[in-house]
């Protein structure tokens, strides 16, 4: 009998904290302003936090940030001290230098529907809806500094320095005239032009138009631009996509890369896809990777194993150590090199003018088709072998 009053009096306690949290409540909507005198080249750090966000850019030499607040309070007591404690903030500024954290409270809390907050250096208030926006102008020239979380931001265009630490966020932004610096996890970033970029990202979708350099680490994420300048990429299961480029460097696992044209290419890849249009001199090392050339000058391999290989116009192939490879050539111009083979498969459809085919391996299969009025030398040392050379073509 008495557990059964006990469990009674833990339902209807329950159920008196549930309805404590969410009472009428009263309604807090307002906005707050903050104008700082800045110079043009100011520093300006913005940490944001489960607030969308706007930032304009303007020729002023000021910074002006304005945050609107829609909230339900428990009651009239805790929506004013909520106002009194907002109007009163205080940010971090000088004429070189700003600083501002919209998130003045150091926790939130829901037990059983009583949500709680607690203000920096003062009470907890009690509140049923919270939500914050934000809209700020800072000059066109100044150095932007941006950490947020939880947050849909958009951008206009910057020509200062810009470094950007998102987490589940969402950034739209215009060009960005100058160089930037990205760490992200969980996000989207999108953005018109960009300088040189240095990034490190985790589960992370970037995109835009021409960019300069890119320097990045990446982890499970989509890179996706027009031009660029000189790339170097550490990436593990991602995606890539660029039209011309300057010389790469792309060191992965599990990653695709795709470019409509590159200069000097190095690639260190493990079970990746490598498409390529038109490239200068690849330098190779790989385990278990398919590659598709349109058109390369030289393709040079250190190291490969069970690799395929498909390239319609190619100047030189030289291979240094090869297990299972399989290629695929429809046009060879001058030279084929095969330092060590072993089960290896070459395809050649149509060759220009050789000038040597060296080929030393176990169990390699060469198909070759040369011009009938092409002269040259044939010399070979094998054993077990197995040759169908068209004598009458000859």
């Amino acid at each position: 009998m008495k557990a059964y009053i006990y469990s009674i009096l833990a339902i209807i306690l329950c159920l008196a904290m549930g309805m404590d949290g969410y009472g009428q409540g009263k309604k807090l909507e307002k906005t707050y302003r903050w104008i700082y005198q800045v110079n043009e080249d100011v520093n300006f750090a913005f940490e944001n936090y489960d607030c969308n966000l706007t930032i304009h850019t303007w020729d002023k030499p000021e910074i002006e940030y304005v945050m609107t607040v829609d909230a339900t309070l428990k009651s009239e007591e805790d929506a004013r001290r909520l106002d009194e404690y907002i109007m009163d903030l205080k940010f971090s500024n000088s004429t070189s230098s700003v600083h501002i954290d919209n998130r003045f409270w150091t926790s939130k809390k829901a037990i059983m529907g009583r949500k709680t907050m607690t203000l920096k250096g003062a009470r907890t208030i009690r509140f049923s809806e919270f939500k914050m926006k934000g809209e700020m102008w800072i000059p066109e020239n100044s150095n932007l500094n941006l950490t947020s979380k939880y947050s849909e931001i958009e951008v206009g265009d910057l020509n200062g320095r810009v470094s950007i630490d998102l987490y589940n966020d969402k950034l739209y932004g215009g060009l960005v005239n100058s160089n930037i610096k990205i760490a992200a996890k969980y996000s989207t970033l999108e953005f018109t032009d960009m300088k040189d970029i240095n990034a490190d990202i985790y589960n992370t979708t970037v995109e835009a138009g021409d960019i300069g350099s890119l320097s990045i680490v990446s982890k499970y994420s989509k890179f996706k631009v027009g031009n660029a300048g000189k790339v170097d990429v550490d990436a593990y299961n991602d995606k890539y996509t660029f039209g011309t480029t300057g010389d790469i460097r792309f060191i992965d696992k599990y990653s695709d890369l795709r470019a409509e044209q590159t200069g000097h290419t190095e690639l260190d890849c493990y079970n990746s896809t490598v498409i390529i249009s038109r490239v200068e001199d690849v330098d190779l090392i790989s385990k278990y990777g398919t590659y598709e050339f349109k058109e390369a000058r030289n393709l040079n391999i250190a190291t490969a194993y069970t690799d395929k290989y498909s390239v319609d116009s190619l100047g030189t192939l030289n291979i240094a150590d090869s297990k299972y490879g399989v290629f695929k050539i429809a046009h060879l111009e001058r030279s084929l090199l095969l330092n060590e083979g072993y089960s290896d498969k070459v395809f050649v459809t149509k060759t220009g003018n050789l000038k040597e085919v060296k080929v030393n391996g176990k169990y390699v299969v060469l198909e070759m088709a040369l011009d009938k009025d092409y002269s040259y030398r044939f010399k070979a040392n094998v054993k077990y072998p197995e040759f169908d050379i068209n004598e009458e073509s000859m």
